[in-house]
């Protein structure tokens, strides 16, 4: 199992798996990425898809502003509300996703 992650990560990268397993390496040695635990990566990964559906909630309501605003049916004040939420929403996703990437969560 291990040796097809490795095939499929030094694929996606396009190396050879030594090469692949070297690059990584060097990379944890010099401190420019650090190995997170599996479960780290499954909390990170549900923090960045929760960012990607706030992010689409936002484009959401940029296009329903642009149509309210277009028939007057909405106010600017009252969607700008609406849109600084959803933007203290992902700014608090990503506060969040960095305090795990660097272990104080």
């Amino acid at each position: 199992m291990e040796y097809a992650t490795l095939m499929t990560a030094s694929a996606g990268a396009d190396l050879s798996p030594g090469a692949y397993a070297a690059s990584a390496a060097l990379a944890v040695a010099r401190e420019e990425i650090h190995p997170a635990p599996v479960d780290e990566k499954a909390r990170l990964r549900t923090l960045a898809e929760a960012r990607v559906a706030v992010n689409r909630i936002g484009n959401n309501l940029n296009q329903i502003a642009h149509v309210l605003n277009a028939e007057g049916e909405e106010t600017p004040e009252r969607l700008a509300a609406v849109l600084e939420r959803v933007e203290k929403a992902v700014q608090s996703l990503d506060a969040a996703t960095v305090a795990v990437m660097e272990g104080r969560a």
